[in-house]
C-alpha cells in the first residue's frame, strides 16, 4: 500500500512540475526583439574572448547568417564551428573558406 501511495505521488509531482514549461523562440531564427539584454553564461561569450564583436554572435552553423559571421565566431572561440580543424567554419555556407 506503501508503495502504491508512493507511486501517485510522484506520479502528480512530475506531472506538476512539467506544468510550467514553455518554449522560448530563437531570437537568431526569427524577427523577435529581446526587451532586456540576457546575459550568457559560457566561456566562448566572456569578456575577455573577443570583445564587443563576440557578443551576441550565433553559437551554431545553423543560426549564423553568413560566411563573415561564422569567421567571426571562430576568431571569438567558437571552435566548434570547425568540426575538422582546417580553419573553416561551417563548411555548408563557407565552402573552402
Amino acid at each position: 500500500m506503501k508503495n502504491l501511495i508512493l507511486a501517485a505521488a510522484l506520479s502528480v509531482f512530475a506531472l506538476s512540475s512539467n506544468a510550467g514549461v514553455t518554449t522560448i523562440d530563437n531570437p537568431f531564427q526569427s524577427n523577435t526583439v529581446l526587451k532586456e539584454s540576457v546575459e550568457v553564461d559560457h566561456p566562448l561569450f566572456a569578456k575577455g574572448a573577443g570583445g564587443a564583436q563576440c557578443k551576441g554572435l550565433p553559437r551554431t552553423c545553423g543560426q549564423m547568417a553568413n560566411c563573415e559571421q561564422a569567421k567571426q565566431a571562430l576568431k571569438c572561440g567558437n571552435t566548434r564551428l570547425d568540426r575538422d580543424k582546417d580553419g573553416v567554419p561551417c563548411e555548408s555556407i563557407c565552402p573552402g573558406g
